[in-house]
């Protein structure tokens, strides 16, 4: 999927959210354990009001691991005093779009929905 997909007809993000957003994601980490390689560090960013995103660079060798509708566990890390969810989620890549401006113009944010909290 490119960026261009998730825009409408009037130019605007489609939210893809099935469900509005509560939680602020800040100072958080995301860990992506993958079959043969080593542990994924990624940084996650609150980019938008519409919602948090994993940032990678775009000739990251973890984009080509992962694809559009995967399904994976992720661990969330909150670093120092951060609020917010952490430890072991069952999650599902639900986009991956180049972002054109700001900070990390360039980049590639990955969008995921949690779908349950592991234990």
């Amino acid at each position: 999927m490119t960026s261009s997909e998730s825009i409408d007809q009037t130019g605007q993000p489609i939210n893809r959210r099935l469900e509005s957003r509560t939680t602020k994601l800040s100072n958080h980490g995301a860990e992506f354990k993958l079959v043969g390689v080593p542990i994924y560090q990624l940084k996650v960013r609150d980019l938008s009001a519409k919602g948090a995103g994993i940032v990678a660079r775009a000739d990251s060798v973890f984009l080509k691991m992962i694809r559009i509708g995967q399904e994976l566990d992720v661990k969330l890390v909150s670093f120092g005093e951060a609020k917010g969810p952490s430890g072991y989620y069952r999650s599902r890549i639900e986009h991956i779009s180049e972002l054109k401006e700001g900070r990390f113009k360039g980049h590639m944010v990955v969008g995921i929905s949690i779908l349950a909290k592991r234990s």
